[in-house]
């Protein structure tokens, strides 16, 4: 075999992984795939979770959504599990979730992708910062690699928007400021001037916060369902008149 066909069939086999596999996602399951990322955008995670469970639920076959469905449940279960002190019991349906989505894809793709993200917020749960900075620097890792090929993986949230909500949970708001301000880069969602509001608001600044609170309460204002982002905006802009 001559150099160059080795070098060709390299190239193949490592971005051979990364290639989606064969569309089955019918309009039911993209209908549900476009709900959740409408609720994820609000910063309804709740609803984002229940709309992929749903969907998920009532169709077969589109990969997308299952994956969409069990990243859902892993992340919320985390953040349910940290309200819980991160034991073992409060973390099982997140390791029940990261075997599941380990199984829908391999390295370098988007199950993986969720997988990682799930790991650093199981870490995060526990309080475990060195652990949970490792597993995001593996999910960062492959966000940008699959980004050279395709957009970059937002199951169930982008890395930035991720990062911030893990370091907001771990209580280190600077770094969370930094991460939700990365994600305005990319997307200026309410999700994410929500994420900068509250790191503003736990820093002192509130100033800030008010400002970027007013970001959300305008984002949503013309939303047919805005969702609790929009309360949670309200309630604070109250204290920015005193």
């Amino acid at each position: 075999m001559s150099p160059d066909v080795m070098t060709w069939t390299l190239v193949l086999l490592l971005v051979a992984p990364l290639q989606p596999a064969a569309d089955r996602c019918g309009p039911e399951a993209r209908a549900a795939l476009d709900a959740v990322t409408a609720a994820a955008v609000r910063g309804d995670y709740a609803e984002a979770a229940r709309q992929a469970a749903t969907g998920d639920a009532a169709t077969s076959g589109c990969d997308t959504l299952r994956l969409t469905s069990w990243s859902w449940h892993g992340w919320n279960a985390a953040l349910a599990a940290a309200d819980r002190g991160g034991t073992p019991e409060a973390l099982a349906p997140v390791t029940a979730a990261v075997e599941a989505v380990t199984a829908l894809g391999p390295p370098r793709s988007p199950a993986a992708y969720v997988a990682a993200l799930l790991r650093a917020a199981a870490a995060a749960a526990q309080d475990e910062r060195d652990e949970m900075r490792v597993w995001l620097e593996e999910a960062r890792a492959i966000s940008t690699r699959l980004a050279l090929i395709a957009a970059a993986p937002a199951v169930p949230l982008g890395i930035d928007l991720a990062e911030g909500e893990l370091w907001h949970g771990v209580d280190d708001y600077e770094l969370a400021e930094a991460a939700f301000t990365r994600a305005l880069g990319a997307a200026e969602t309410p999700a994410a001037w929500r994420g900068v509001a509250r790191a503003r608001d736990r820093r002192g600044n509130r100033t800030g916060a008010c400002e970027a609170y007013r970001r959300v309460a305008d984002a949503l204002a013309a939303q047919a369902t805005p969702g609790p982002l929009a309360a949670e905006a309200r309630g604070y802009l109250l204290l920015c008149s005193r």
